[in-house]
């Protein structure tokens, strides 16, 4: 039985060995079916192929060849990187029919600050930049000449283009819009003392005396310093929430802000007080005349030291900057809070304000206090939270709402209240702030709830084209203003320079040599009873 299966076995092996035969003999009777095209050497020599000669010149080797491709692919590459770079640039570059529009923007716990871009000739819209900020915004305001840190021929005096960002924090940002991708804000106003900390940190880094009196001596030193130069507000800050700015049109480096605290500062972004290199400024006046938040601020486009001001405590003021007496404030009084100033830049005297149970109302400053000029109610539900005049089109007017919607007015021949001439809701959500374009008459943009912006072009509105296209005529003659301003016997931007204390002795001083001139003379919007 053994016998039998080791033949078996045997068999099976050679039955294995026989087929594995049959199929070596089979794949070795295919035929090769393959085609090689006929290596033509003279062909290759000829073109300078394969280290042959031809004509006497040494040809390229393939390892030549090689290399040559690798370089036209560099080269290629580098074109691709230029047109790509070329692309960047012209994605960044503001050309003349771009409109910039900043937008303060919060998300849950991230604040920033948009810079978009909006082509009128296409109507494409993009951000081209934004900036970070480390509280969320409450208030905006451009300009344009601010001193920084940096000392240069100007001794640290710059002009281009600045915003001044209010926010939670009792300080002022002042951002150039000039620089992208700044880290740092150009100038800081008021806010936290952070002078000495970094002093302070490298104290602490060093070890600790071993002796135990002068050890315990330092110790008690170290404290005392660290409570005067850290963890306080600088001096002359704010002490809450910034609410409200304004820039002065006239005398360019002074900035206004209202706070939370009930004050109003003035701030002179040009000057440091102590004059040394790198310290802070400080504010040049602070006005104390409201008793509650100080909501909205406006300087006049043309008197540069009249200040309107309005706030939670129902009430609009007109303060001579100059000054910084209480009793040389003119009041009126508002039924609700304040919510938004603004003057008429074709017909300087008159000042509108809106408040929060969305009544508008216009007053005359030169009989400011009294009964407005007119009044309507521009937004019955929801209050009104901005309004703009349009610098081109005399007597247009816009506001907007919480009710989502944005309204136009005609207020050339009040009679006895404005106009209404339509409104659109916008589709951004509640409304907080609207403004008009400057450099076009019919182009107006607004932000909303939703993080989001609206532009509106009524060009193509019919009935607001029929009634205030007729009123430019390129660009748009402003009426002159009918306040009449004193001179002042002391210089403004000298008295913003000096400082709280010597504004007023110098104020009071110039005002009252003004009165002595002029006798009884009619009396002035600004002038102190």
């Amino acid at each position: 039985m053994m016998i039998d299966a080791a033949e078996a076995a045997a068999d099976d092996d050679d039955i294995d060995s026989d087929d594995d035969s049959e199929d070596e003999d089979d794949l070795a009777d295919v035929p090769d079916t393959r085609e090689f095209t006929p290596l033509d050497l003279e062909g290759l020599h000829a073109m300078g192929i394969g280290g042959g000669k031809s004509g006497g010149d040494e040809g390229y080797t393939l390892e030549d060849l090689q290399n040559m491709t690798m370089n036209n692919d560099d080269l290629n590459e580098e074109e691709d990187d230029e047109e790509e770079d070329e692309d960047d640039i012209d994605d960044i570059k503001i050309r003349d029919q771009d409109a910039l529009i900043l937008v303060a923007k919060a998300e849950e716990d991230f604040a920033s600050l948009e810079i978009n871009v909006f082509d009128t000739e296409y109507n494409n819209l993009y951000v081209h930049h934004d900036i970070p900020l480390p509280s969320f915004p409450l208030c905006l305001a451009l300009g344009s000449v601010v001193g920084s840190y940096q000392s240069n021929e100007n001794d640290g005096i710059t002009a281009g283009n600045y915003v001044a960002i209010g926010s939670f924090e009792p300080g002022i940002e002042i951002w150039n819009l000039d620089v992208m991708n700044a880290l740092e804000p150009t100038l800081v106003l008021g806010g936290m003392d952070t002078r000495g900390s970094e002093e302070e940190w490298m104290r602490m880094q060093m070890p600790v005396s071993t002796s135990a009196n002068g050890g315990g001596k330092k110790k008690k030193k170290k404290k005392n310093k660290k409570k005067d130069t850290a963890g306080g507000l600088r001096e002359g800050s704010h002490t809450d929430a910034v609410m409200s700015l304004s820039w002065n049109t006239v005398h360019q480096q002074v900035l206004a802000s209202g706070s939370a605290d009930g004050t109003v500062k003035l701030w002179d972004c040009t000057h440091s007080t102590s004059g040394k290199k790198g310290d802070y400024i400080r504010p040049s006046a602070t006005l104390t005349h409201h008793t509650d938040k100080v909501q909205s601020l406006a300087w006049h486009p043309s008197e540069g030291t009249l200040l309107a001001t309005g706030g939670y405590d129902r009430r609009v003021c007109l303060a001579d900057a100059r000054s910084t007496d209480s009793q040389s404030v003119k009041t009126a009084k508002l039924l609700a809070d304040c919510e938004a100033i603004a003057w008429d830049p074709h017909n300087q005297q008159y000042l509108t304000v809106a408040s929060e149970d969305g009544v508008v109302q216009c007053w005359d400053v030169r009989k400011f206090g009294g009964d407005p000029v007119w009044s309507m109610i521009a937004h019955e539900y929801g209050g009104v939270s901005d309004m703009s005049y349009n610098a081109h089109v005399p007597g247009m007017l816009l506001t907007c709402s919480i009710d989502k919607t944005v309204a136009l007015w005609d207020t050339l021949n009040p009679s006895p209240k404005p106009t209404p001439c339509g409104s659109k809701d916008m589709n951004v959500g509640r409304l907080h702030s609207v403004s008009c374009y400057p450099s076009s008459p019919w182009l107006l943009a607004c932000g909303g709830s939703g993080n989001e912006i609206a532009i509106w072009d009524v060009e193509g509105e019919d009935s607001i084209q029929k009634r205030f296209a007729g009123r430019t005529s390129g660009d748009a003659n402003v009426a002159t203003s009918n306040i009449e301003e004193e001179e002042p016997d002391v210089d403004f931007e000298a008295v913003m320079a000096a400082g709280d204390d010597q504004a007023t002795s110098k104020a009071l001083e110039g005002m009252n040599k003004s009165k002595k001139k002029k006798g009884k003379k009619g009396k002035k919007v600004h002038k102190r009873k």
